[in-house]
């Protein structure tokens, strides 16, 4: 009862980072702003994050379980690997108009990525989705979805790009359809590259 007590906890206090920092951003943010959103003391703010860059990282982490947690549903509802790995940039584009840990998640990912910041913890949400889209790209070549001899760890960082542009496109203001187009338009680029020689024939 305890630990799932502070796992809510946990959970209200990453929305609320979140929605903090997507209002005002991480530097203009404060811990005690962020306790009063979710409901919660101070004292356990601090118990679960130390530090407002701790609570960074949180996001981060949760954007990430986002993504590895629809691929899993997508793959127990019978999608292949290539097609998790192209509905997930749709996917992306919903949680970036509905979900404030995917959207502020993306954000502080890119700027982390830009800083060359580790965290507070080590692990990237850049390198967490890497690590994710080459699984999906390993087990695509296993099943011959896409063509051998593929490198197939250049081809997820070049995925994991696109995710973070379309959050920065996002956040420039750019319409859902042309981020939808935007997603067409990348697939049809790399199905030429990408799909098995009997289908390109």
């Amino acid at each position: 009862m305890m630990q799932e007590r502070a796992a809510r906890t946990r959970e209200r206090l990453v929305r609320a980072a979140a929605e903090a920092f997507d209002e005002h951003g991480l530097g203009a943010s404060t811990m005690q702003a962020v306790s009063r959103s979710a409901g919660v003391s101070k004292g356990a703010l601090y118990f679960h994050f130390p530090s407002k860059e701790h609570l960074a990282d949180a996001v981060r982490g949760a954007c990430g379980d986002r993504f590895t947690a629809s691929a899993s549903r997508l793959t127990a509802a019978g999608a292949s690997p290539i097609q998790v790995l192209m509905r997930l940039p749709g996917l992306t584009v919903e949680w970036l108009g509905e979900d404030v840990i995917v959207r502020v998640g993306l954000r502080l990912g890119r700027e982390q990525d830009r800083r060359g910041d580790r965290g507070c913890d080590g692990p990237s949400l850049h390198r967490d989705l890497h690590d994710l889209l080459s699984r999906l790209l390993t087990s695509a070549a296993e099943r011959r979805e896409i063509r051998a001899g593929l490198p197939l760890r250049t081809c997820a960082s070049l995925l994991v790009g696109f995710l973070f542009s379309l959050e920065c496109r996002a956040a420039e203001s750019a319409p859902r359809e042309e981020l939808l187009e935007s997603i067409t338009e990348l697939w049809s680029i790399l199905t030429l590259g990408m799909a098995p020689a009997a289908e390109k024939e």
